[in-house]
């Protein structure tokens, strides 16, 4: 371990655009599978992230993830 190592810690908040339970934590557990992300908490729709690097964490913001589960769910509109 080195004390220059390239990271950002970060906390952000992302909704999850799901309507279930099933749906919503599914896409908690696939951000928590993302090298560098864990999802620490949810509520309501809206769910905690601590991300190693800022970059990391607005790759989420973008809603790529939170779109393939939607869609998973078999509730999205695409």
């Amino acid at each position: 371990m080195s004390r220059s190592l390239p990271i950002s810690p970060t906390l952000i908040n992302v909704k999850a655009n799901q309507k279930t339970v099933v749906g919503i934590v599914t896409y908690a557990n696939s951000i928590t599978l993302t090298p560098g992300t864990i999802s620490v908490e949810i509520e309501n729709n809206d769910i905690t992230v601590h991300a190693l690097t800022q970059d990391g964490a607005l790759d989420l913001t973008g809603g790529e993830m939170d779109r393939m589960v939607t869609k998973f769910e078999g509730l999205s509109s695409a």
